[in-house]
């Protein structure tokens, strides 16, 4: 039982009077008669009356203050405490990785479903609930309703997802629910893997724990990096469990197993392992398994996959009426097969030729229309079919400058272990690109650019190649090899460990008149290309594992463009060990042992108890002159 409004007790002391009306006598007036005989009922209601008497039993007076009692508690507001929810509540459902730990009956996610069940069993008439689930986007599964029905059936569809939670997000939701509600609470069902700093929330937050063990053995990051003796492949695993693990990391190559290696883990410890990879392989999967006869709580976490460059050469257009430097230099760089055409050749090209890879504009016109693949433009002209003005959609030319000693050098990958300062350029045109940051300037103007247009990157070098003693330099192979792996041409455009839920920018060639994505189970995406010079975005990445892309041309030919991964590498989920409490703004919030409690109000209940007795003492009241004037 609990008491809202305290204060109303106060209202109790009305009884006094009540008593009083009871206890003191009336005063009558006194008037001498010849006898008494007939006024003996008189004599009897004087001493009835007489003053600070004793109280005798009294069913009127009884009657009155029961009435007075139950106004006195409705005013006060009792509650009864019982399971339920209270009135209005918002549940935040966590629908994290680490929620998918095999811990629970039979996940953690599973309990705390099993948990918002219950609240969804305990709704009463005037209850209300709202149920947010809390994942890599925060969203209302059910809005401040009654319906168990619409309750249960949103519940049925909720899953975790393999990736962390945007808490932030639900909070603010959550603050945004409260808004014209009364008396609302807030819920948190999760195994307390909340990120610090978050804001408090307007309404009385509970916590209640799911998940019961913290055992997790992670591959925590995997990569491969090309190596003088040949390709390398770094992968670091972890232990986030409170015990000294024993466990066995696995590499296979194409689905074939290469090496097995026992990892020893201090508790919280991690490890890193080296191999030296053949050539030739495609595809390196890593997988970690617990060798202790100890639980190991997650899997999601367990596998791990790296594409790797099989040596496929792509094709290049080297546009130009003679370079021997830029002939020379791709039969230095690996996997790159090179092909010419002067400038003359370029005009009586059609779209209807094998497009390329990556073309080269060596101090020729640019094309009119949006570039046919990523491009490397050196010494830029104006379009053959520009305006006398010289103007270009991609890059104007406006003059010409001397002075190219370099003011500024941006920190970009092209210019990654090379000293621009040891050039020396004659001259260099003055451009304006405005899609196009500058990554070497001059006082004058930009020496070198790298952005994107229409979904191709390009870089522009603003001189002759030829004007300058870069191809002389050790530098040379380096920033051309930089700049063919930032173009990075005909492959899929996607960071090299994507994590569940990111997307990917596809940039299929020309041909491809149809985007076709193999996800990790199998299933199929497939997106028609409208504009072959837009980039096509991917977005179904949930599933770790390898996504490979194949693109059909108009002639119904399709063909594989390469592969991508996704894996779960967040330290944060994979340590899954259950918290206590949670810091909600700057209140610590524990973790509820009992069940969730709810007050049911009962003022409706005792009102109507007061009119009741009323009806009563008014009977009791009127009865004997009722029955008189029978």
């Amino acid at each position: 039982m609990a008491l809202l409004a305290p204060t109303a007790l106060v209202l109790a002391l009305l009884a006094v009077p009540i008593l009083l009306l009871y206890m003191l006598r009336l005063r009558r007036r006194e008037q001498p008669v010849s006898s008494t005989w007939l006024w003996r009922a008189l004599v009897r209601d004087r001493a009835a009356n007489a003053p600070w008497q004793r109280l005798r039993r009294n069913l009127l007076l009884f009657l009155q203050l029961l009435i007075l009692a139950a106004l006195v508690l409705a005013l006060a507001r009792l509650a009864l405490r019982r399971p339920g929810l209270g009135g209005n509540l918002i549940v935040l459902l966590d629908a994290s990785a680490s929620m998918g730990a095999s811990d629970g009956s039979p996940t953690r996610f599973d309990d705390a479903r099993a948990a918002v069940d219950g609240l969804i069993g305990n709704l009463s008439g005037d209850d209300r609930l709202t149920l947010i689930r809390v994942g890599q986007t925060a969203e209302v599964l059910a809005a401040a309703t009654t319906d168990r029905i619409l309750l249960r059936r949103a519940l049925a569809v909720a899953a975790p997802e393999n990736g962390p939670a945007d808490w932030p997000a639900a909070f603010a939701l959550a603050a945004g629910s409260t808004q014209g509600l009364s008396n609302p609470r807030i819920a948190i069902i999760s195994d307390g893997g909340l990120p610090e700093g978050l804001p408090p929330l307007p309404a009385e937050v509970t916590f209640l724990p799911v998940g019961r063990a913290g055992e997790n053995l992670a591959i925590t990051a995997q990569a491969a990096r090309a190596t003088a003796s040949g390709p390398q492949l770094l992968v670091a695993v972890s232990n986030s469990g409170t015990t000294a693990r024993s466990a066995l990391l696995s590499l296979y190559l194409d689905n074939v197993l290469y090496d097995s290696r026992r990892v020893e883990l201090a508790a919280g410890a991690q490890s890193a392992q080296t191999w030296s990879l053949p050539a030739g392989a495609t595809l390196a999967r890593t997988q970690l398994e617990p060798r202790d006869g100890l639980p190991d709580y997650l899997a999601v976490d367990n596998n791990a996959w790296t594409p790797l460059d099989a040596g496929s050469t792509r094709r290049v257009m080297l546009i130009s009426d003679g370079n021997l430097f830029l002939e020379r230099i791709f039969t230095v760089l690996p996997g790159y097969e090179l092909f010419r055409m002067s400038s003359a050749e370029a005009t009586q090209a059609t779209a209807a030729e094998e497009p390329f890879d990556l073309t080269i504009y060596d101090g020729v016109p640019l094309p009119d229309g949006p570039l046919p693949s990523s491009a490397l433009i050196f010494n830029p002209q104006p379009p053959s079919g520009a305006g006398a003005d010289g103007s270009s959609p991609l890059v104007t030319v406006t003059g010409t400058f001397t002075e190219t000693a370099a003011v500024r050098i941006a920190d970009s990958p092209l210019l990654e272990n090379v000293d621009w300062g040891s050039f020396a350029i004659a001259n260099a045109q003055q451009v304006e690109a405005p899609t196009l940051p500058a990554v070497v300037s001059a006082a004058a103007g930009p020496l070198l650019l790298a952005g994107e247009s229409n979904g191709r990157r390009v870089v522009v070098f603003t001189f002759d190649l030829r004007a300058s003693d870069l191809p002389l330099q050790i530098a040379f192979p380096i920033i051309m090899a930089n700049i063919t792996a930032w173009l990075n041409p005909g492959r899929v455009i996607a960071a090299d460990n994507s994590q569940p839920g990111s997307t990917v920018t596809l940039l299929p060639d020309g041909r491809a008149v149809r985007a076709t994505v193999t996800l990790p189970d199998g299933s199929i995406w497939a997106r028609d290309i409208a504009n072959a010079a837009q980039p096509v975005v991917f977005d179904q990445t949930q599933q770790p594992g390898v996504y490979r892309l194949t693109t059909t041309d108009a002639a119904g030919a399709a063909t594989p463009a390469g592969a991508f991964a996704v894996n779960f590498f967040d330290a944060g989920e994979s340590h899954i060990q259950p918290a206590a409490s949670l810091q909600v703004g700057q209140a610590q919030v524990t973790a509820a042992t009992g069940g969730f409690e709810g007050l049911r109000e009962l003022w409706p209940w005792l009102l109507a108890a007061a009119l009741a007795v009323l009806l009563v003492e008014w009977w009791v009241a009127y009865r004997r002159p009722l029955f008189r004037t029978r």
